[in-house]
């Protein structure tokens, strides 16, 4: 038993910060695939700038740019990381990877993408998304959470390196 798993089953504090630190590099890289998928499709930020104006600053979202961004980033590695805490305990079989990862990010980045809709743009910021922006809105939310579950899929074990990873196949 290594100190990384003092508790002999994948809880011990050195594991779960090191799975919480790969979770939240995930989620910046799932926040950067989904930027970049949507940015030229809708040729707009996020609405996280119309956040920051609302309930932070007193200005126009447009004053705002680098605060969303930035907010837009801050959320997606916090959801990544809740990802990342998550992701173990839905006790997947030992050889569960990418493909389990796929399929439980989408999962994640469409219940994400629901909430975002539902309770953060028609509730907190009364926006109501056309069907078209609506739909981009959620596809993006699905490939973010491709990118994120793929990311944190393959690195659900820590001890063992790429090469020694696809050798075993």
């Amino acid at each position: 038993m290594n100190q990384s798993d003092a508790n002999g089953d994948g809880t011990g504090p050195i594991h779960v910060a090191r799975s919480l630190f790969r979770a939240a590099q995930g989620g910046a890289f799932a926040t950067v695939v989904m930027t970049v998928f949507r940015l030229p499709i809708l040729r707009s930020l996020p609405p996280s700038a119309n956040f920051w104006a609302k309930y932070v600053g007193n200005g126009h979202p447009e004053e705002y740019t680098g605060m969303g961004i930035l907010l837009h980033f801050l959320y997606g590695i916090s959801f990544g990381a809740l990802f990342g805490l998550l992701y173990p305990r839905l006790n997947l079989p030992e050889s569960a990877s990418e493909t389990e990862g796929v399929v439980w990010g989408t999962v994640f980045g469409l219940a994400l993408s629901v909430f975002g809709e539902r309770v953060m743009l028609n509730r907190l910021l009364d926006i109501d998304l056309g069907s078209d922006a609506e739909t981009v809105f959620h596809a993006s939310h699905a490939v973010y959470g491709i990118a994120l579950g793929t990311w944190v899929g393959s690195r659900i074990d820590p001890t063992r390196s790429y090469e020694e990873y696809e050798h075993s196949q």
